[in-house]
């Protein structure tokens, strides 16, 4: 039997929505649903911030919740991000970049639902087709009312063939402004969004009156307080009556006739206005053109929203590409979270240096586009296997590669996970020469050292890189410059005495090594423990 249904769900609940193959509606039937970017989904989403399993509804006494099943780009409800909510009508929230509206399939249109509640919405308490559609048929209907319905009908249609496919924010504001001024009897309007120190910055303007009878097209500061400050939508349509002189003042001076001015927000964050006016005496403003811009300021607010999350998640994957080039997945992830950071720090870290041999001799019966497939095609693997170890990859230099562990992921092992990265590679390479018979053996050096190095990005203006400097970085390189020989890798007495039992290594005569007045102990690695192929 499946779940009950309660007094306040009296007809099924229904999901609204749009991805890249148009409009859908699904309903949210009593029982689990998926929802997702794959074509198993019981809901099916086709949008790339969209995980493969983003999220799930589940049922509770009657009552439906969707939380979130661990997908990248979260649940939100306007800025807030969540796990878990209850789906109520009315109810609009974001999966990714994709806007969810909750609504009563109860058979009959039935435009979005405002109440008061709402925050930035006291002026307004609802605009319901249905309503007006019932005094439509009513004896004292007035004609007005007729064609206010029609605007608001053609007012959500053009709105969401408009506002919600804007890719830009300035997009989506002019497209607010072009909307206003054929929805409504207004001369002129524009869409001011706050900047970063909470100022009104003008992103886009219009007027459809000549500009000397306009005047300056500037902002009331008066209207504009009260409706950020107090996040209501305001009608001024008789100065002559208003109580705030000073307001009635400042609209007068600009020839203002009346004016609309509704709030742009999203949750407990208010985004900027939307505003427009007459200066006409044939327009009057009344109170049903103000609901109508109040909705479609709720209408532009979830647009804007929308395309900053498209926007933060493209400069989020535009991030990641450009981490992961360096960056193992697992440490992207963390960079990605806040939970790894790559400024200018002094750590303990190991440095590796891996520098291939024979590959002069290779080259010279080569051509020179194939030198450069091959050289890619094994820095790809050997690459992979330090990522593996979660190593970061500083650079490489002609035929070397140049490596690091313990940044900017902090590692208590980072001199094992260099050790076993080195072991990989090494193995990786035969495995090379194994599937080319004919060509010249390749072989390669490694020198491995640990201790504090400077770990941050270092470059000019231009480009800058995220490396590493220091002492211990000049002493991996000698070991493997001038210690190792082919086939071998060598550590550096502070990664040896770190290392476990299941690395089997042996101690080597001190050496002197360039740029070091003090003898190194370098230690040779022999392999993992049970691994025979180590």
């Amino acid at each position: 039997m499946g779940p009950r249904r309660t007094q306040n769900m009296p007809h099924p609940l229904i999901l609204r929505f749009r991805d890249a193959q148009g409009d859908h509606q699904s309903e949210i039937l009593p029982q689990e649903l998926s929802l997702g970017r794959t074509s198993a989904s019981d809901i099916w989403i086709d949008d790339e911030t969209i995980s493969r399993k983003h999220a799930r509804i589940v049922w509770e006494e009657g009552v439906p919740f969707i939380e979130d099943a661990g997908s990248r780009n979260g649940i939100y409800l306007g800025d807030q991000k969540i796990t878990r909510m209850e789906l109520k009508r009315g109810l609009v929230f974001r999966l990714g970049g994709v806007s969810f509206l909750v609504e009563e399939d109860s058979g009959k249109l039935q435009s979005v639902q405002i109440h008061q509640a709402l925050p930035g919405q006291g002026v307004l308490d609802s605009l319901m087709v249905d309503d007006w559609a019932s005094s439509l048929g009513a004896s004292d209907a007035q004609p007005s009312h007729a064609q206010d319905l029609g605007v608001a009908l053609k007012l959500f249609k053009d709105a969401a063939e408009t506002l919600l496919t804007g890719s830009e924010i300035e997009q989506v504001a002019e497209g607010a402004i072009e909307l206003a001024l054929r929805s409504l009897p207004v001369d002129r309007g524009f869409v001011s969004l706050l900047d970063d120190d909470h100022q009104l910055q003008s992103v886009a303007e219009k007027s459809s009156v000549a500009s000397s009878d306009q005047g300056t097209m500037r902002l009331s500061s008066t209207i504009a307080q009260q409706v950020l400050d107090e996040r209501i939508a305001v009608l001024i349509q008789d100065t002559g009556n208003m109580d705030d002189l000073a307001a009635a003042q400042s609209i007068m001076e600009m020839r203002i006739q009346s004016a609309l001015c509704a709030p742009l927000t999203s949750g407990d964050k208010v985004l900027g206005i939307i505003y427009v006016d007459c200066v006409t005496q044939s327009k009057p403003l009344e109170k049903n053109h103000l609901d109508i811009l109040s909705v479609l300021g709720l209408m532009v607010s979830s647009a804007l929203e929308q395309v900053r999350l498209t926007q933060s998640v493209a400069e989020e994957k535009r991030r990641r590409e450009e981490l992961s080039c360096r960056l193992s997945p697992n440490v992207v992830d963390k960079v990605i979270a806040g939970k790894a950071a790559l400024g200018s720090q002094d750590l303990e870290i190991t440095v590796m240096f891996a520098d291939i041999v024979g590959f002069t001799p290779l080259s010279e019966t080569l051509e020179a586009n194939q030198v450069v497939e091959l050289l890619n095609s094994l820095f790809d693997g050997l690459t992979k296997e330090v990522f593996l170890q979660d190593g970061t990859l500083d650079k490489y230099i002609g035929d070397a590669l140049i490596a690091f562990f313990g940044a900017p992921d902090p590692q208590d092992d980072h001199p094992e996970r260099a050790v076993r990265a080195a072991i990989a590679m090494q193995k990786h390479l035969a495995e090379f020469n194994a599937r080319h018979p004919d060509w010249p053996d390749l072989q390669m050096r490694i020198g491995i050292n640990s201790g504090i190095a400077t770990v941050g990005d270092v470059g000019s203006e231009a480009r800058r890189d995220y490396t590493v400097i220091g002492d211990t970085v000049n002493t991996a390189s000698r070991l493997e410059s001038q210690v190792a020989t082919p086939g071998e890798i060598i550590v550096g007495p502070n990664t040896a005495r770190q290392l476990g039992e299941e690395v089997h290594k042996e101690a080597l005569d001190p050496v002197t090594v360039k740029g070091k007045s003090k003898t190194v102990e370098p230690w040779k690695i022999l392999g993992l423990k049970n691994d025979s192929e180590a």
